[in-house]
């Protein structure tokens, strides 16, 4: 069987409301959608960063900078008789501008989540556990997001 490797980088995009964060998810299909957080293929000679910022402003419309990379998550999936492993690196991103109705038309919608309901709107368990790494990170790095401090991580099941 042919085994296809495949490389990707994404982010998931905080925005600070008030002493908490919302962060911006991808939908697509018809409604019920299914969210993620975006992210895409590494070009030829472009880093996972500059992957990262790139998928995500084509994705949701929105610049963000990196904060800190969170994790890489890998996965096998099937495209016809061919096996294809996938590794996503993800980064914490800070949003800086943009309007997310600007995604473009690899997806049916881009919107705004507050953390929580972010994590329960996740179609994947490692997509939510990033948003559990993202909480530690901010709890331990208050001043991550600027000035005002991060409220204590806030997990829920």
């Amino acid at each position: 069987m042919r085994i296809k490797y495949e490389v990707s980088a994404g982010g998931l995009l905080l925005r600070r409301r008030d002493a908490t964060f919302d962060a911006l998810l991808i939908g697509r299909g018809a409604p019920p959608r299914i969210w993620t957080l975006p992210k895409g293929h590494v070009e030829a000679r472009e880093s996972n960063e500059q992957a990262a910022l790139r998928e995500v402003r084509e994705e949701t419309g929105c610049w963000g900078e990196i904060v800190t990379r969170l994790n890489e998550i890998s996965y096998w999936f099937y495209v016809g008789r061919a096996k294809h492993r996938k590794s996503v690196t993800f980064y914490l991103m800070r949003y800086l501008s943009g309007d997310p109705s600007n995604h473009d038309h690899e997806v049916d919608d881009a919107r705004w989540f507050d953390l929580s309901q972010a994590r329960k709107t996740l179609k994947y368990v490692n997509e939510k556990r990033l948003i559990d790494m993202a909480l530690d990170y901010l709890a331990a790095n208050p001043a991550a997001f600027g000035e005002e401090p991060a409220v204590a991580a806030q997990k829920t099941s």
